[in-house]
């Protein structure tokens, strides 16, 4: 295999017309640059330059591996350039998946300016319950994991995973127009104990726990009467008359249904936690910490809307 330092030596030899210099230009000694133009020479089994007067000649065999060379040499210095870049966080591609409820509200914003910032980093984001992201991030098949977890800032577990707190999402208590609790500012759940409840079944872990838990603490057992998949089915289900709910403030995004209102959990309020993690092998590449800094940004924004 024709070694590609040798070619470049070659190829300013004859751009300069001697190994004086070529060894000028490429910072060698001219018994250097001979020794590399020997050394090809033996390893394409060709003369490459002759003797002309106090300079060198190129054969016909120096001349194609110059023409060779160039294009080889550029396409060597694209391949740093983008390679430069790609470290830098310029170019690329930065795969995320988020919970439905962020995916919806708060990870757009953080998109938008990341995009702003970073045009030319292509961006794929899923929407995936947080189980599976997690296991998508542990596979590679993913860069960056926006997730709801049970436990909150401190408490993140010791799991191989590098984690950033982003949002403790406050629920709401959403209420048919209608409702004698709906004029409220803030509304004690206890008040709503003989109310009927709609259930969400799609995060039992993390958001039906913590509608369960807040309602235990307010002295009942939820009694369910309905159960919807995906929070803006509650909403609907609330709107026609069917029920109560406890909805995340990021379901509820900036507005919501027509036929509901939302209002604060007096007293204790039940939240969810959200976190984006991310693997510890790619936490430190430019695009990874952009998108954590515009995501803490809009978790932020997000919070002060809602408060």
């Amino acid at each position: 295999m024709i070694d590609i330092r040798r070619l470049k030596v070659l190829k300013a030899v004859v751009e300069t017309g001697s190994v004086t210099a070529a060894a000028a230009t490429l910072n060698f000694t001219p018994s250097g640059v001979s020794q590399h133009v020997t050394a090809l020479e033996r390893e394409t089994g060709c003369l490459l330059l002759e003797r002309a007067g106090r300079g060198v000649r190129p054969t016909d065999a120096a001349l194609l591996l110059c023409e060779h060379a160039s294009r080889v040499l550029a396409t060597i210095q694209e391949a740093e350039d983008a390679l430069a870049a790609l470290r830098s966080g310029q170019i690329g591609r930065l795969r995320l998946a988020a919970f439905p409820t962020a995916g919806s509200s708060l990870v757009p914003g953080a998109l938008a300016a990341f995009q702003l910032v970073h045009p030319k980093v292509a961006l794929d984001l899923t929407v995936h319950e947080p189980e599976e992201a997690v296991i998508k991030l542990r596979s590679g098949a993913i860069d960056l994991a926006i997730t709801v977890e049970p436990y909150g800032p401190g408490d993140a577990p010791d799991d191989g995973l590098l984690r950033w707190h982003l949002l403790a999402d406050p629920f709401r208590v959403v209420l048919p127009r209608k409702h004698p609790m709906a004029g409220r500012r803030s509304v004690d759940l206890a008040t709503l104990a003989t109310d009927r409840w709609i259930r969400v079944s799609s995060s039992p872990d993390y958001c039906e726990q913590a509608v369960d838990d807040a309602c235990v603490r307010a002295g009942f057992q939820p009694a369910y009467g309905m159960e919807a998949d995906e929070y803006p089915t509650v909403e609907g289900f609330v709107a026609a008359g069917l029920g109560v709910a406890l909805v995340p403030q990021l379901a509820l995004g900036t507005s919501v249904h027509i036929g509901v209102v939302a209002r604060h959990v007096k007293g204790d309020q039940p939240v969810r936690q959200v976190w984006a993690a991310t693997r510890p092998a790619i936490a430190g590449q430019p695009p990874v910490q952009a998108m954590v800094e515009f995501l803490r940004q809009a978790a932020a924004k997000f919070a002060d809307d809602g408060a």
